[in-house]
């Protein structure tokens, strides 16, 4: 494969590669990947348009919070029920509004546990972005952008949090 051929231009992760040069010589070509290169800015389109339509279900009550983490995390109706050991006709329940409003906090728990976050982040939405023109899904500028942390810690109660806003000093 010649030199030419293999050259990405994606500074954030580089890689050598050996090809031919241009005198016909076999070397070391620093690059980047070229699926990186070339389709992440279109993976990330597509996948926060797809978060963006499913906290858009979420906020209209077609779908549980439980149904918008389990897409997030791509996980099947049976994963999660052997995960959270919840039968799987409860938890095919528990992915639509009505009836995630009549879940356990016991089985909620047993869901964050396998999502990994606290309990209440099943009924928040947190938005770690200040800028007022900032909608949920992908956007490059938005994201290059950091004036907010977000951290949680857990407590002795496993059914609370504690939430800290932090600006960025960069």
């Amino acid at each position: 494969m010649k030199e030419k051929d293999i050259l990405t231009d994606f500074k954030d992760q580089q890689l050598i590669l050996y090809a031919e040069k241009e005198d016909n010589s076999i070397g070391p070509v620093l690059t980047g990947p070229y699926i990186a290169g070339n389709y992440l800015d279109e993976f990330y389109h597509i996948w926060g348009n797809f978060e963006k339509e499913l906290f858009e279900q979420v906020l209209s009550k077609k779908i549980s919070p439980i149904a918008l983490y389990k897409s997030l995390e791509e996980l099947s109706l049976s994963e999660l029920a052997a995960r959270t050991g919840i039968p799987k006709r409860k938890v095919k329940k528990h992915l639509k509004y009505k009836f995630f409003l009549k879940a356990k906090v016991d089985d909620l728990h047993r869901y964050a546990d396998v999502f990994n976050i606290p309990v209440a982040n099943f009924f928040q939405i947190i938005s770690t972005k200040q800028d007022a023109k900032w909608k949920m899904g992908h956007n490059i500028e938005a994201a290059k952008a950091r004036p907010l942390t977000i951290s949680q810690e857990k407590t002795n109660n496993p059914l609370v949090v504690i939430t800290n806003p932090e600006k960025n000093k960069s």
